[in-house]
């Protein structure tokens, strides 16, 4: 019997390969032959420049990662509808680390909508760290989107990104359970709701010492929006300053520690005071709408929109 589990764990050790280093250039021309040639748990260490290229996982629990950091390291995904793939259920266990992400071809098509200009997750749970995501583009989340996943975000910048619809730096869609962790969302914009952050259906996050500032929303959620119920942002440690026209659409837990800047919400005509003009703004666009008169967020502007400009009467807090 000892003789039998000898020979098996000689066997298993003959048979274990040990983690191997790729090299980009030196071993692969391209980021993503080094990750095409890479077994799981592998590394791809890759040299400062701009790679004009876009890359995918393809399913392999790998680190991807720069030798110099962000500053010195990019990926350009050009004219790809996004510039970084995870979608074939990689863990927290695929890492992108140290990489500016950027350019992308305005986010990849899933259920008829662009998604994830930067960084398109798809029933997968990464790992991204000390990456910066910038100038990317999409409908539903410019910088990053998040179909159904459970990825970690640790020092992350997101800014100067947009959304057509919802999610300026980034959508989070349904079932999704994102971790970040000391991530900055930057002077991004989208056209409807969450400049910097959008929430979608049944999708719960965690943002623990974060930064939302300089974000723009065309109608409510400036810094973050979480529109319906059936979400949950989970805040702590958090930085909310400068976010137009407000910084949360929507309720949140308030787990401590977060400074948030004075706004001035309720301020429909944008002139330092919620007053008569705002009170006929509203009334102008009684009925259903997706608009800024919309205060509340549930897509009609009725009496409960009345209400908080009479409740709110006077000069906005500076």
């Amino acid at each position: 019997m000892r003789h039998s589990i000898l020979i098996a764990s000689m066997l298993g050790l003959a048979t274990a390969a040990p983690a191997d280093v790729l090299e980009v250039p030196e071993d692969h021309a391209t980021i993503q032959g080094a990750i095409n040639a890479a077994s799981p748990g592998d590394t791809v260490s890759v040299a400062a420049g701009v790679w004009t290229e876009w890359i995918s996982f393809r399913g392999k629990d790998i680190v991807v990662e720069s030798r110099l950091g962000p500053e010195e390291t990019t990926i350009d995904g050009g004219a790809a509808p996004s510039a970084v793939v995870f979608g074939h259920g990689e863990s927290r266990d695929a890492v992108l680390r140290g990489f500016t992400i950027t350019g992308g071809g305005g986010g990849t098509l899933f259920e008829g909508l662009r998604s994830g200009g930067g960084i398109y997750i798809h029933l997968a749970s990464p790992t991204v760290e000390s990456c910066i995501v910038r100038d990317c583009h999409a409908q539903m989340g410019g910088g990053v989107s998040i179909w159904e996943g459970d990825p970690h975000f640790i020092d992350v910048v997101v800014r100067d990104c947009q959304a057509t619809v919802d999610g300026g730096g980034m959508r989070i869609h349904h079932l999704s359970h994102p971790l970040m962790q000391q991530c900055s969302f930057l002077g991004n914009a989208a056209t409807v709701h969450g400049g910097g952050l959008a929430y979608g259906n049944d999708s719960n996050g965690v943002h623990e010492a974060c930064v939302f500032e300089g974000n723009t929303a065309g109608i409510r959620g400036g810094g973050l929006s979480k529109s319906c119920d059936c979400s949950n942002a989970v805040i702590s440690g958090t930085s909310m300053c400068n976010n137009t026209p407000d910084h949360i659409l929507g309720t949140w837990d308030d787990l401590g520690g977060n400074d948030l800047c004075p706004e001035c919400p309720y301020d429909v005509s944008a002139d330092g005071m919620i007053d008569a003009n705002d009170l006929l703004a509203i009334i102008g666009a009684w009925g259903g709408c997706v608009c800024v008169e919309d205060l509340t967020g549930d897509s009609v502007v009725n009496v409960d929109d009345l209400l908080l400009i009479v409740e709110s009467w006077g000069l906005c807090p500076v």
